[in-house]
């Protein structure tokens, strides 16, 4: 059996270029200068405001003004009609 003759690697065959904790220090400052680079932000959509093309939250906005007496009778049914129709053609 040729393995028992060979001796036991006790060593790493390489060092470490620098102590773990200048690596680090290191890797972090590479970290960070790369996120320099990144010229665009993130997308974050924001949750609070619907899309303007949901006829539902415009139906109830209309209902807000006109509970709130900014829309008349007559503006809230051609504003609803319109936007009922609208809904109507997009399926």
């Amino acid at each position: 059996m040729l393995f028992l003759y060979r001796p036991r690697q006790t060593w790493m065959p390489f060092r470490r270029p620098r102590p773990r904790t200048q690596q680090d220090e290191y890797n972090w400052q590479l970290q960070q200068q790369y996120q320099a680079t990144q010229q665009v932000p993130p997308y974050a959509p924001d949750a609070a405001v619907a899309p303007p093309d949901d006829p539902v939250a415009r139906l109830e906005k209309l209902g807000r003004l006109h509970d709130s007496g900014v829309l008349t009778d007559a503006e809230f049914s051609a504003a609803k009609a319109k936007i009922i129709g609208d809904s109507g053609s997009d399926t």
